[in-house]
């Protein structure tokens, strides 16, 4: 009787642990389809569900989850473009494969780190993949695995080329469209369908095809989709001379991409527009899109359609007669294509393709002398099958009487324990989140009141001196230099108070950028203008040199605190009879400013610390004037913050120049 119970009490343990992995599994599944609902509309949201599953799948060892999670992260990420990372969640993915055998999602894997290959113009290793995952796709009878890798080596072919290889692949996935009648089938067809009356120069034809599709794209809520068809259209516009409906189309697309980031369809649609306004001589503005398709395609590795936007700028330029330019973009078009089309390439090609079509051969000879061992042993195994089930489920109906009121137990049991770990989780986190705020706090605090204690102190300390001075009785020297130090020190407590409450605002409650159009021109003209006192006392040639139209893309009063304090510093630091002046430059993205005086200027020990948190670097200034020690903080901290850099040149003697770029408005 006590060797029956042990048997029990094992059999119920493995059951128990059976049905609590099975229902996080449906769980975590469910959160999975949540994610993917979202995948094309709000792909951070959708990445945030698939990282969340990733964790908990992690924590209770779901290996399938976890597979099926980093796979569905790394299609953000080849969405997005980003291809490193996307590379790293396959690779991990795969390794979980490897280790509990999940062949169908390491062929899936396998499938989508050749879509990488692919776009980054890498087709030999694109190839590899795709053969890789079409031997087990075509063993297993998986249709969609096999369509799939049928279009996308028709297109690899077509690109290097090789037509009659690419023409037997689209035959292949036709055959297997036609067993297929889904709403994603059918949205296939058509665009396959579409691309093979593209081919065959039929663009009425395939305009209508590819209208189709976009109209599921729609229903499908499917905007990368919609914006690839408006593409393919787009390209039958310009093949047949419609160029303002091309534009259209490419515009509308690039429209649908950008909020989303996806990077390939953006470079797309940028070319593709680039080359209609190159065409209608408007070269400035398809310079531009040139360049912002390469800007983003450079870092992305997408080879084929840099080495396409270096080939329109070549033309663009050989358009605006700058034949040295052109001839520069046109080298670097031609080295890319060497690298993608060698002849090393094309043969390692052939070569993968012809051992895969050998392995199949050989596949299907040993398969067929093992299929008629196979069948008896199938009608064997299905008896025993057979008999093992029912005895299985004789002994399943005893147990479950058994053990029921068991696992009725441990589930209030765990109930009650998982609720006491969520409430004392809760309060350690709410815990931890105040000692954080308190430790910053602390820290605002010592940071304060140090400032106050030295720099306002000293200030203060030296206005009152001056006073005692001027008030003594037997005083009869000129007060013209004692005010001139008074109001240098009432200046510099006023710039102290003011950067002093904007740091220690920003520390407590963080710092909010409301980016907008501002015209740096007009800014720089105002602080100007507040301190053309300060430079008349120092006769200090104080000139605004920024460009009129000169606009860019940040907060303005953050932008309006950075320019004061460079252009103060500047006269602290600068001899009577001296020079500041602030003038911009115009770069492909950004617009660079640059305060510029022939003052004091900074040693080298000086400038390794001049943009640190907690240095407080502060020096007198030609009359005597008094640092704040958090000017520069603050304008390192309001660059950065509005996306741009910001650093310094100087030589000892001779003067500084404060160099800071914000993004472009358009």
């Amino acid at each position: 009787m006590p060797k029956i119970l042990s048997l029990f009490l094992v059999y119920y343990l493995f059951l128990l642990s059976s049905l609590s992995g099975q229902t996080d599994s449906i769980i975590l599944q469910k959160q999975l389809e949540q994610g993917l609902i979202k995948r094309y509309n709000e792909p951070s949201q959708s990445q945030v569900v698939f990282e969340q599953v990733l964790v908990q799948a992690k924590q209770k060892g779901l290996s399938g989850v976890q597979v099926e999670a980093l796979k569905q992260l790394a299609q953000l990420d080849i969405l997005a473009a980003r291809y490193v990372s996307a590379k790293e969640f396959i690779q991990e993915a795969l390794f979980i494969c490897e280790s509990v055998n999940l062949g169908q999602k390491k062929a899936e894997l396998t499938y989508l780190l050749a879509t990488i290959f692919h776009a980054q113009g890498d087709f030999t290793k694109a190839l590899e993949r795709y053969l890789e995952s079409l031997r087990f796709f075509e063993s297993h009878a998986d249709i969609i695995g096999s369509l799939n890798t049928y279009m996308a080596l028709a297109d690899l072919y077509y690109k290097q080329n090789n037509f009659s290889r690419a023409i037997d692949y689209n035959l292949k996935a036709i055959t297997l469209f036609e067993k297929q009648n889904d709403k994603f089938r059918l949205l296939n067809i058509y665009e396959q369908v579409g691309a093979m009356y593209a081919r065959q120069n039929k663009f009425v034809k395939a305009v209508e095809f590819y209208k189709k599709a976009e109209r599921i794209y729609k229903d499908l809520n499917n905007k990368p989709g919609e914006a690839a068809a408006l593409i393919n259209m787009a390209a039958l516009f310009v093949s047949d001379g419609n160029n303002k409906e091309a534009l259209n189309n490419y515009n509308r697309a690039y429209n649908l991409v950008a909020p989303m980031h996806i990077v390939p369809l953006e470079v797309s649609s940028l070319i593709g527009m680039a080359k209609l306004l190159a065409e209608g001589k408007d070269y400035e503005k398809a310079n531009l899109f040139y360049r912002k398709a390469i800007a983003l395609a450079k870092p992305a590795g997408l080879k084929i359609e840099l080495e396409e936007a270096y080939q329109g700028l070549s033309d663009v330029y050989k358009g605006l007669n700058d034949p040295g330019t052109s001839k520069a973009f046109r080298s670097l078009s031609y080295e890319i294509k060497d690298s993608l089309f060698n002849d090393s390439i094309l043969k390692q090609t052939a070569d993968l393709q012809l051992l895969y079509e050998t392995e199949k051969k050989q596949a299907q000879i040993e398969l067929m002398g093992k299929e008629q061992k196979l069948r008896s042993l199938d009608l064997q195994q299905a008896k025993q099958e057979k008999n093992f089930f029912l005895a299985l489920s004789v002994l399943m109906a005893l147990l479950i009487l058994l053990f029921i009121y068991f696992i009725t137990q441990n589930r209030i049991i765990n109930k009650k324990l998982s609720a006491g770990m969520h409430d004392l989780a809760a309060k350690n986190a709410e815990v931890e989140s105040q000692r954080a705020q308190l430790d910053q706090l602390n820290q605002v605090k010592d940071r304060f009141f140090s400032i106050i204690s030295h720099d306002l102190r000293n200030n203060l300390t030296t206005m009152k001196l001056y006073f005692d001075l001027v008030s003594a009785p037997n005083y009869q020297e000129s007060t013209s230099e004692m005010s001139k130090q008074v109001a240098a020190s009432v200046q510099n407590t006023i710039d102290l108070l003011e950067n002093l409450l904007v740091w220690a605002s920003g520390q407590i409650k963080g710092v909010q950028v409301e980016p907008k159009k501002v015209n740096i021109h007009k800014l720089a003209e105002l602080n100007c203008q507040m301190l053309t006192s300060m430079a008349f006392q120092k006769q200090i040639q104080l000139t605004n040199d920024t460009d009129i139209d000169a606009c860019i893309l940040a907060d303005e009063n953050m932008v309006n605190l950075i320019i004061r304090n460079l252009l103060s510093n500047a006269l602290k630091f600068t001899p009577e009879g001296g020079s500041v002046s602030i003038l911009s430059q115009e770069e492909p993205d950004v617009h660079q400013i640059i305060v510029i005086d022939n003052g004091v200027g900074i040693s080298e020990e000086q400038r390794q610390t001049l943009f640190t948190a907690h240095a407080n670097v502060s020096t007198q200034g030609t009359a005597n004037e008094k640092g704040t020690g958090l000017g520069l903080l603050l304008c390192k901290e309001f660059v950065e913050k509005n996306g741009g850099n910001i650093w310094v040149e100087s030589e000892e003697g001779k003067g500084s120049s404060f160099y800071f770029t914000f993004p472009k408005a358009y």
